[in-house]
């Protein structure tokens, strides 16, 4: 199993308008991956975003070896951390651009499925993780997080847009496991809403931290972005 399957996904502007298809059963329905078109424009364009997942880990870790493999302590304090592969130093981010001009709009997937640029895991290794969820995730916190959760995109306006999918169980989509929430209040189930700048989404599991001295719930993952 590969870390990182493919380095990009777009979707034809020919078949854009099947984003908002309610019976879209998969992302990989309408996604293309690695297309020769998308080579020029990363070469030769600016990207206009870049969208990367975070995840809470205890601010101070303790290791009983100098590989760092065995923990045998933490501080009962957080902080939001992008997600990183130690295996082979690939971050769970992707970067948008305009690709109008090869008739394409180009998206991120996000969830458990393979095909997903932005995927979930806990521990260090994301081969590690899916090879044995339950060792590392024992609470399911990353497997609250559908497989096909959702799709993070540009629409043929430069506009950046996330739909919250789901993976179709016994026949039907009730949008994603548990919702997509927009700073945590709000939740976003099967449909495209606009993602404004600032906004974060938070996706699975909860836990319980303190923020200014208030103890409240908060997504372990979130997705985030910034303009380029």
């Amino acid at each position: 199993m590969s870390s990182r399957r493919f380095s990009d996904s777009s979707i034809e502007l020919s078949s854009f308008e099947r984003v908002y298809d309610e019976d879209l059963s998969s992302s990989a329905e309408i996604c293309l991956y690695d297309h020769p078109a998308l080579e020029a424009i990363k070469r030769t364009h600016t990207p206009r975003y870049r969208v990367y997942m975070t995840r809470l880990e205890p601010r101070l870790q303790f290791y009983a070896d100098p590989d760092l493999q065995q923990q045998v302590g933490a501080s009962p304090d957080v902080a939001e951390c992008m997600i990183t592969d130690t295996t082979d130093g690939l971050s769970s981010e992707g970067l948008l651009y305009d690709a109008s001009e090869a008739g394409h709009v180009m998206c991120l997937g996000v969830g458990r499925f393979p095909h997903n640029l932005l995927r979930p895991f806990v521990g260090q290794s994301i081969d590690a993780y899916y090879e044995d969820p339950d060792r590392f995730d024992p609470n399911c916190v990353c497997g609250q997080i559908s497989r096909d959760h959702g799709l993070v995109f540009l629409d043929p306006d430069g506009r950046i847009k996330y739909r919250d999918f789901g993976t179709r169980k016994l026949g039907r989509r009730d949008g994603s496991k548990n919702g997509t929430w927009i700073n945590g209040d709000s939740r976003v189930n099967a449909c495209v809403v606009d993602w404004k700048e600032g906004d974060y989404l938070g996706i699975g599991g909860r836990v319980v931290v303190e923020r200014d001295g208030v103890m409240r719930k908060e997504h372990v993952f979130k997705l985030r972005y910034e303009r380029l």
